[in-house]
């Protein structure tokens, strides 16, 4: 039974048996080796084998696990943005706008970064941008409190506590420059130092600071400056919209879209000029890019080039 259960994905490869058979695992992780074990419960009997042969590749899980932390936690501990006892608890350490490279690409999902993962699979409730006359800096997705929140992006915890606004929030900081803040939370699973990988809990979902009902709160940094997630992450399907990202500094501040955008596919609500301030452009710019000198009526569908 075990042998067809262990060939069905290639995330981790997972090699040899308890009893050196050479038998091979690829692809599992601790929830596949729980679904593993919920299938053998609900059989009549259980081979002593296939027990043997749970507990060797759970052992060899966690010292693959552990490893992982090992080397996330290196990788951060040479990072200078994070200098000095974790920046000494500050939320967030803005890099001036001055030292901010004009543009760059960033990559964001790879085998050394790690991967993705949805911190909850919940309906957007408010977007990024202008609400109530202040900043919403993030996004913010409904949920039900208990729920948990995991980590988005593998990382180490450099704030886990209570602060204003944000309710019991923790921040985590990630190895190429980006930060990633999960607020409103009823329950802390982390503390400051921890490593975690994506889709590791970090919290229970809650409605702690300031907030009319429970939801999650969710903020993408780098060096400090509040990014729209939106543009490069697709909340609907719960993935990256690519694995690298362009930064671009603007008058409206740092903005993020994929690194293969080209063109923009308009949505309900789009106009020329958010569009303009979505991709660091000015309207003239957006303009011209399209081959019109004055705007017009936008239709949804239609697309539009950004660079």
């Amino acid at each position: 039974m075990l042998s067809s259960v262990f060939s069905y994905s290639n995330s981790v490869s997972l090699k040899g048996g308890p009893d050196g058979t050479g038998k091979e695992s690829e692809g599992l992780n601790k929830k596949k080796l729980i679904h593993i074990v919920d299938s053998l419960l609900d059989l009549d009997a259980i081979d002593p084998k296939e027990v043997e042969l749970i507990i060797f590749y759970n052992e060899l899980i966690s010292n693959t696990i552990e490893t992982e932390k090992e080397t996330k936690d290196y990788q951060l501990s040479n990072l200078n943005l994070y200098e000095g006892d974790m920046m000494d608890g500050l939320m967030f350490h803005a890099t001036p706008d001055k030292e901010l490279s004009e543009s760059l690409v960033l990559e964001i999902e790879n085998d050394d970064l790690g991967y993705y993962n949805a911190p909850i699979e919940g309906v957007i409730t408010s977007l990024y941008g202008w609400r109530d006359k202040r900043m919403h800096n993030g996004i913010d997705l409904d949920l039900i409190k208990g729920q948990p929140v995991v980590a988005a992006f593998d990382g180490k915890v450099r704030i886990a506590k209570a602060n204003g606004g944000y309710g019991k929030v923790v921040i985590l900081m990630h190895a190429n420059g980006l930060e990633t803040v999960y607020a409103h939370l009823s329950k802390f699973k982390v503390k400051p130092g921890d490593v975690v990988l994506a889709g590791q809990p970090i919290g229970l979902g809650g409605s702690t600071g300031h907030s009319t009902g429970s939801h999650l709160h969710f903020e993408v940094r780098y060096k400090g400056h509040a990014l729209n997630p939106s543009t490069f992450i697709s909340f609907e399907e719960h993935k990256l919209l690519h694995p690298s990202i362009i930064l671009k500094k603007s008058k409206w501040g740092l903005c993020a879209f994929p690194s293969n955008a080209n063109f923009h596919v308009v949505q309900k609500g789009d106009n020329w000029h958010d569009l303009a301030k979505m991709y660091g452009l000015t309207q003239k710019e957006l303009c011209a890019l399209n081959g019109t000198q004055k705007r017009y009526y936008l239709k949804v569908g239609q697309k539009v080039r950004i660079n």
